[in-house]
């Protein structure tokens, strides 16, 4: 046997270890394909933000899911009397901060729920305003809609609309780097 043939054909071990990377690789195309699939058949079967109109906190406009579609969305609930909203407050404004930086503030919503208005707006000045508005349900109806109860509670709606994530009680920076943000990266449009 010469020289040139021992180096131009592979050894069966070498065979044997792209065929492995061969296969590696369609394994992990097709899980990532089937994820893709699933995530849409998730969030076509999710549930619907309801469709009531608030009032902002900062002025009587009334704004709703009509005016956010197209966009992913947090909605923070929240209120002045709650203590694990003032304890998850350093974890809001760094949501904000990190949303902020990459021009998507728009996507952080306040809902102020069983709080008296002044109050809210001293809450927001001591602690920091994160959200981009914040919606006032004076009356519970919205928290009704959605089976909600206290605060804190978190909600990522899709660009639809969609619920594709909820969570009742207070956001940590684990929370946000494991669950809040790569939802709304993956809502992307």
């Amino acid at each position: 046997m010469n020289k040139d043939s021992v180096t131009s054909t592979p050894a069966p071990r070498g065979r044997w270890v792209i065929g492995l990377l061969v296969l590696l690789l369609l394994v992990a195309g097709g899980y990532q394909l089937r994820r893709s699939w699933q995530a849409q058949e998730a969030s076509a079967q999710a549930p619907a933000w309801p469709e009531l109109a608030l009032p902002q906190l900062a002025d009587a406009a009334r704004m709703g899911p009509a005016q956010w579609r197209g966009q992913a969305r947090v909605v923070h609930l929240w209120a002045s009397w709650c203590l694990s909203c003032r304890e998850e407050a350093p974890h809001m404004l760094a949501l904000a901060a990190t949303l902020r930086a990459d021009g998507r503030a728009e996507q952080l919503i306040g809902l102020n729920g069983d709080d008296k208005s002044q109050d809210a707006v001293n809450y927001l000045a001591y602690f920091g305003n994160p959200y981009w508005t914040t919606l006032v349900d004076t009356d519970g109806e919205l928290r009704r809609r959605l089976g909600s109860g206290k605060p804190p509670q978190t909600w990522v709606l899709n660009p639809q609309g969609r619920i594709v994530f909820q969570m009742a009680g207070p956001l940590t920076p684990d929370v946000i780097r494991q669950e809040i943000l790569p939802r709304l990266q993956e809502q992307r449009p």
